[in-house]
């Protein structure tokens, strides 16, 4: 009989879980690794995904694709509560970019996905790389409140070289100039030269049905502006003005078939020098159209293509009233003490601008501005300028500007030749 050999059986030692504190950060960390390939995948995404079988973006699309690019939060489209987003609350939230998708591509929707690529990679960083100074929300950055059809802001300061040019997006307005000054009405030496206005603007904007393209937008907010040409030598040709002003902009988009908007002006102000010498009080409107003049492919008020070339031009045409009154006199002016004028007139202007869409590496224009006085004690007034700017970024270049004629508050003779540098913002 066999011998039964014993068998030793070992009781295997049971296997200890793995700690969950561990389990939970390898699992946070693979799902992190697998969000940063995530986003990296989406990143290289383009204006191509959201356009249609057509290579094409309507509103709706355009409003999805910049509301990603932008990295626009979540709070913007839905309320608390809601978990699918609504096309039309997204068109309303995005109203204000959109708008400023048309007046830089100049026409309306449909635009083509390789359009907006190149406006999105030419001059315009995506705000994740902006400095961190252009991200101050309220100050550098527009601060929104609202949602649906009616929202408002706070926001950015603007820096400009009048306040003609605050109802204009940065790309197509003039800056701020400082610069080196020849006054060919004296014999003096010449000097130092600044013109430009600071602007803070509250914004509110209702808009209209889904698919109407109505809006209207109000914006209010103080401002500070001046002027300052000193000849060296002969102080009496020296140019002082300091304005605090309010400017109250309207702009009514009807939603017509023909892209048009109306912008209204009224600027209430006080003008002075830089040691409160004179006081002038007044008031100042205009009323501009910018869209196609009667219908025909003639654009006014925005830049316009010129067809079969990178050129570009701008024709404004702006009537104006202005009534004021001297509290009191000074140097700097050549009012009297109690006169109160009430003027008409307008300003006209063209600009080229030669380089392309998304960059204006050179701007060349003329502007005549001029008033007559329909009551009071004052004379016809008028300025011509001609100006030719380098821009060396989008928001700092090089100028050259010849100015002759009447201010249009203080009433005083210019015939300035400046050379400087021109910012904006």
């Amino acid at each position: 009989m066999a011998s039964r050999l014993p068998i030793k059986v070992e009781a295997r030692p049971k296997e200890k879980p793995m700690n969950l504190k561990l389990t939970t950060i390898l699992c946070v960390v693979a799902s992190l690794f697998w969000i940063g390939d995530a986003v990296n995948a989406a990143e290289k995404l383009t204006a191509q995904t959201f356009a249609g079988a057509d290579g094409k973006l309507n509103r709706e699309q355009a409003a999805y694709y910049l509301a990603y690019r932008d990295k626009k939060p979540l709070s913007k489209f839905l309320a608390p509560g809601e978990l699918t987003l609504n096309p039309s609350k997204v068109l309303a939230a995005m109203g204000d970019e959109l708008d400023d998708l048309q007046s830089k591509t100049h026409h309306e929707a449909p635009w083509t996905w390789q359009e907006l690529d190149t406006l999105a990679g030419a001059g315009e960083p995506k705000k994740g790389e902006e400095a961190a100074w252009k991200k101050l929300s309220g100050f550098t950055e527009k601060k929104e409140f609202g949602d649906r059809k009616t929202h408002s802001r706070l926001g950015p300061f603007r820096l400009r070289k009048s306040s003609a040019e605050l109802t204009k997006d940065v790309q197509e307005a003039k800056g701020a100039t400082v610069g080196f000054t020849n006054d060919r009405l004296s014999e003096g030496n010449g000097a130092w030269n600044t013109q430009g206005i600071l602007d803070y603007p509250i914004g509110f904007r209702h808009e209209g049905g889904p698919g109407t393209g109505q809006s209207v937008t109000l914006e209010v907010g103080p401002a500070i502006e001046w002027k300052l040409a000193e000849v060296q030598g002969n102080s009496k040709k020296d140019v002082q003005e300091l304005a605090f002003n309010v400017p109250t902009v309207l702009y009514l988009t009807p939603g017509s078939d023909l892209p048009a908007l109306w912008v209204i002006q009224s600027k209430p102000y006080l003008q002075t020098d830089f040691s409160g010498g004179y006081r002038i009080f007044g008031v100042e409107a205009s009323v501009e159209y910018v869209g196609a003049l009667l219908g025909s492919a003639l654009g006014v008020g925005g830049f316009e293509n010129i067809p079969g070339s990178t050129m570009q031009y701008q024709l404004r045409l702006i009537p104006k009233i202005d009534y004021s009154q001297t509290e009191r006199a000074g140097k700097y002016t050549t009012r009297k003490v109690g006169d109160d004028w009430f003027r008409i007139g307008g300003m006209v202007s063209l600009d080229l601008r030669l380089g392309g869409k998304a960059f204006n590496p050179l701007e060349i224009g003329v502007a005549y501005q001029f008033l007559e006085t329909v009551s009071g004690s004052g004379d016809f007034s008028d300025l011509f300028k001609a100006h030719g700017t380098w821009w060396i970024s989008e928001g700092t270049g090089i100028t050259l500007e010849y100015s002759k004629g009447d201010t249009p508050v203080a009433d005083k003779a210019i015939d300035l030749i400046t050379l400087g540098l021109e910012f904006k913002y």
